[in-house]
């Protein structure tokens, strides 16, 4: 063999050198857990009667027509508490129930574009306060505690 063409055939890969010969540690502050059994636990705080984990959605329906049900529906199986509606194209400044315990509090000038809502389950429809319909694109609810 010719040594000029030929590359040195004694490289070697080592273990330390190789990208599966160490593996860097877990990174973590480990705040709020507590060691048990060799097992990471986190450790459970105490929950003020006035604190409730609210699950808010955003959804653009392009029309509100025939879509209640549908929504109602969707709201259940995502446990959503309130979900803000763009472009429900109806008329008016109402309220109207929407099934399964969902209400859609709405507002738009033609039923043409726009339009804007909010639904809310049955826990927060209770604690409506005020509904502020500003325009067809605006719509304010303030609930109590």
């Amino acid at each position: 063999m010719d040594s000029k063409n030929h590359t040195s055939d004694r490289a070697r890969a080592y273990p330390t050198g190789d990208a599966q010969g160490q593996h860097p540690a877990p990174v973590g502050n480990g705040q709020g857990l507590s060691h048990r059994n060799g097992r990471v636990r986190r450790k459970k705080r105490a929950r003020s009667v006035r604190q409730l984990r609210l699950m808010c959605a955003s959804w653009t329906v392009g029309t509100m027509s025939g879509r209640g049900r549908e929504l109602a529906d969707v709201l259940k199986r995502r446990p959503i508490n309130a979900a803000c509606l763009q472009e429900t194209k109806w008329k008016g400044a109402r309220a109207r129930e929407i099934g399964e315990g969902y209400k859609l509090f709405y507002c738009g000038s033609d039923g043409k574009r726009n339009g804007v809502g909010i639904v809310l389950d049955s826990t927060l429809k209770e604690c409506v306060v005020d509904v502020k319909r500003v325009n067809d694109r605006l719509i304010a609810i303030a609930l109590n505690e």
